[in-house]
């Protein structure tokens, strides 16, 4: 992307600096308290409001959203095309089964590959209680509404991605204010680049409770991001003909007629965005001038270069992060080249028996542990749906659903615990104490609370990147790459002799530690971490454990006869030799995690114990890396300034190598963070509404390491 790149729509003038609005979630995320009429129909008290008309509910949703924004006549008349719909207010999820349910009646897998993007927010979402009594209210809904209820999130904060009818469908869900939470999803919150690079929004359902009830929420800086997350074809339509909703949508640039309603509605809104430059005012050229002056705005060095969905991909790494990318990218139907140096996938960092979804809560709002979170659901919904999918095939073992207990190191842990059982809703964590600890563990155990996390689990993580890559878009290909060259035709990945092993339009990098091995990637600060498991051979007493342990160390329920333990942290070492050291090291670590689990084993023969040894691949901030890969001279040169101000104004978009991407860094969280990174590059490269918001994005860049290395004068 140039510096001055003009934005989508046709400005090439953005508006003048302000103060952008604040784009992170809430801390915590309260249900929604409703009551229930006569009729059942839910009732919110907050808002003293209806969620629906009970008379002709669904006819009233397809009237006011999908025949104004005339649907399905649209999906029709660009078959094969992904579609796009942003809705204010997620309420009972009416109109999202409503529009949902048309999707899938108006277009086929065959005939129509696309996907329908559904998108909303929701400050109080309804329980899953709540919400499924509702949904019963419309049984012709129903085949998606139970789909729609399992997959159900926890009420916490930020974006939940959810994927429904065999992946036909996505929804994505966001927990918090409508207009920070939809800001959060444009590609920058600098003033000057507001609009550059968004996602658009085919159509917008504006709906929740009523401008009178609920004013907060329709507001012009709500109405200003919609623009922004808008193009030359996006409608938009509202029940309602408040005058202050019409001129605020005409403010923002949409052409808005009033039209006769529904049912009691005399009117409603409708209309088309027609011009990005209707709420902009003009700006002067020293704003365009970087300068050392104190800037209330970081450089927007994070954001993503403006792409269209590519032809072809490279995917370098056969472990779960280049897996998961491949598979993510073909499930939008793009080809994949998946190479692999080992002959079989999963074979490094990726190669233990046994993975752990390993949570770690907290009760603060910092970047990796709201990232932590996000990913840590968005995993356990993506790995259950492999898992489900497999059950119906076979009656191998990849993996358990059987939650995770993590222990405590101490009595003095039961505080904290207590507060992070309080914080977060009973469907993600549950504080189990006493004889229910012991009946949750299958065995009785030396502690007596520990946090226990019901959704959770073990994987087999060489079986996860197989079954990922059984895709008929996907190629999986064995070859040793030495290099990658940027042509006019895309990416070229090279042997040592240099021969061409293959070539794309985009190129996913995802080789842990050895993704530093090339010339572009070089600078990357990746560091390299030794751990061995451990394999114990099942006893009569560990037989009985139900659900992975997690304390000091780790251990998961017996599978073929052996638990899998661990694990070891060597800083500096490289050798792969199994080490009797390292073995007592993982029983120490299960001893203090709990003794009465390591006195199941006792004795253990050390020497003859089997065991496996890989390399972890880590970052700094311990935060993974994912996206577009930074040119570094070019972030040298145009952010200097940092050098010498922290806070320079510099308004210069980040330059990054057209094409090339990161999934890298995850550290013993793979399992945990390969899928929502693969979710974001794949957002990312295709120009899709993305999975996590700015803040995290921002988070996980890998050109972050450059602006605070500037920062610091260290380059």
């Amino acid at each position: 992307m140039s510096k001055h790149t003009p934005s989508k729509h046709t400005s090439s003038k953005p508006s003048p600096i302000k103060k952008a609005p604040e784009n992170s979630p809430p801390k915590t995320i309260q249900h929604a308290n409703i009551v229930w009429d006569d009729n059942g129909q839910p009732i919110s008290t907050a808002f003293d409001d209806v969620y629906f008309n009970s008379d002709n509910s669904i006819d009233e949703s397809r009237y006011v959203f999908m025949g104004q924004n005339q649907l399905p006549e649209r999906w029709n008349n660009k078959p094969g095309h992904s579609f796009t719909i942003g809705e204010t207010g997620f309420g009972t999820g009416l109109n999202f089964l409503v529009t949902a349910k048309s999707w899938l009646e108006h277009t086929s897998a065959e005939k129509n590959p696309g996907i329908l993007h559904f998108v909303s927010v929701e400050k109080f979402p309804l329980s899953k209680e709540d919400l499924q009594r509702t949904l019963k209210l419309w049984p012709e809904l129903s085949e998606l509404a139970d789909e729609l209820v399992q997959l159900y999130p926890p009420a916490t904060p930020g974006i939940h991605r959810l994927q429904l009818a065999n992946k036909r469908i996505t929804l994505t869900l966001m927990y918090g204010e409508a207009n920070p939470m939809f800001a959060s999803l444009k590609c920058s919150d600098h003033p000057l680049f507001h609009q550059q690079g968004n996602p658009v929004i085919d159509a917008w359902f504006l709906d929740g409770f009523t401008p009178v009830k609920n004013p907060a929420m329709w507001t012009n800086e709500l109405f200003q991001t919609i623009a922004d997350l808008s193009g030359p074809d996006t409608t938009i339509s509202t029940f309602t003909s408040a005058c202050r909703v019409q001129r605020g949508l005409q403010n923002a640039g949409f052409d808005i007629e009033k039209i006769p309603g529904i049912n009691r509605k005399r009117e409603m809104l409708r209309g088309t965005f027609t011009n990005s430059e209707a709420n902009t005012s003009k700006v002067s050229e020293s704003d365009w001038s970087p300068s050392t002056f104190n800037s209330r705005h970081q450089p927007p060095w994070y954001l993503t270069p403006i792409t269209k969905k590519p032809e072809s991909a490279i995917v370098l790494g056969g472990g779960i992060a280049g897996c998961a990318t491949a598979r993510s990218l073909a499930e939008r139907g793009i080809p994949v080249t998946l190479i692999e140096r080992h002959p079989q996938l999963g074979q490094e960092g990726s190669g233990n028996p046994q993975g752990i979804l390993y949570p770690k809560l907290s009760t603060g709002t910092s970047v990796l542990a709201r990232f932590g979170l996000t990913a840590l659901l968005h995993a356990s919904r993506y790995h259950s749906a492999f898992l489900d999918s497999h059950a119906t095939k076979n009656e191998t073992v990849i993996g358990s659903r059987c939650g995770v207990l993590v222990l405590p190191a101490s009595e003095k842990d039961k505080d904290k615990f207590e507060q992070l059982a309080e914080l977060f809703p009973t469907d993600l964590v549950q504080l189990h104490e006493g004889e229910q600890l012991n009946q949750t563990a299958g065995m009785p155990l030396a502690n007596h609370f520990g946090l226990f996390f019901p959704t959770l689990g073990w994987i087999k993580p060489p079986v996860a990147c197989q079954m990922l890559t059984e895709h008929p878009l996907i190629t999986a290909q064995t070859a040793e790459v030495a290099d990658i060259e940027f042509q006019q035709n895309g990416w070229h990945a090279r042997d040592e002799a240099g021969n061409t092993i293959a070539t794309a339009q985009v190129m996913v990098i995802a080789c842990a530690f050895d993704s530093s091995n090339f010339s572009q990637t070089s600078h990357l600060p990746l560091k390299k971490i030794r751990g061995q498991i451990s394999r114990l051979p099942t006893t009569k007493q560990s037989a009985a454990l139900k659900t992975v342990l997690c304390g000091e160390g780790y251990i998961a329920p017996a599978e073929g006869g052996e638990h899998t333990l661990g694990a070891t942290y060597n800083f500096g070492e490289t050798s792969a030799a199994i080490r009797p050291e390292d073995h007592q090291i993982n029983l120490q670590q299960l001893a203090t995690t709990d003794t009465a689990m390591a006195d199941t084993f006792d004795p253990v023969d050390i020497d003859n114990l089997q065991g496996r040894t890989a390399f972890r691949c880590t970052t700094r901030d311990y935060l993974p890396i994912a996206g577009p890969a930074p040119k570094l001279e070019s972030y040298l040169n145009d952010y200097a300034l940092l050098r010498k101000n922290a806070r320079a104004h510099i308004p210069i978009a980040g330059n990054s190598w057209p094409g090339l991407y990161l999934n890298i860094g995850h550290g013993s969280r793979g399992l945990s963070y390969a899928p929502i990174c693969a979710e974001l590059l794949a957002s990312q490269i295709c120009g899709e509404v993305p999975p996590l918001e700015l803040g995290l994005r921002q988070a996980v860049h890998p050109g972050r390491f450059i602006i605070r290395d500037l920062k610091r004068n260290k380059r």
